[in-house]
């Protein structure tokens, strides 16, 4: 019985524990990305992004998400969960004001999904919003 106990202990230890992202697990993220289709919550559809100037972003070696002119994004998420995994973004390095970040009004997610697949990242920001697909420049 007591054996019975312990195993039962050390599975409930095990399976609780939660599933981090190491730094080496995030690296085919890092780089640079581009908008290249979204879909609108509550629809099946992607639609492609056709824009000159479309929307892009990059994720540095310690998960800091940046704006396409390098500076610290605006709503930026406190953690990515990709593939079902976690990673806690802290900032290795210091970063530069965005001065764009005044002018917004962030009601941003701490957390933004992601599902890498090759080249190709879908992201859902918060829940219900939809989904935005980006490849990798």
């Amino acid at each position: 019985m007591k054996n019975l106990l312990l195993l039962v202990f050390l599975v409930g230890i095990v399976g609780c524990r939660e599933k981090a992202l190491s730094p080496e697990e995030l690296q085919p993220l890092v780089g640079k990305w581009r908008l290249s289709a979204v879909q609108p919550a509550g629809k099946n559809e992607w639609e492609d992004v056709t824009q000159s100037s479309q929307y892009q972003f990059e994720i540095r070696y310690d998960g800091v998400i940046l704006d396409q002119n390098g500076l610290p994004a605006c709503c930026a998420p406190k953690y990515l969960s990709v593939n079902g995994k976690t990673f806690t973004i802290v900032p290795k390095e210091s970063l530069p004001n965005n001065p764009l970040c005044a002018l917004v009004s962030c009601l941003a997610c701490d957390t933004w999904n992601m599902d890498l697949q090759g080249d190709k990242l879908i992201v859902s920001y918060c829940e219900g919003s939809g989904r935005n697909r980006f490849v990798k420049l």
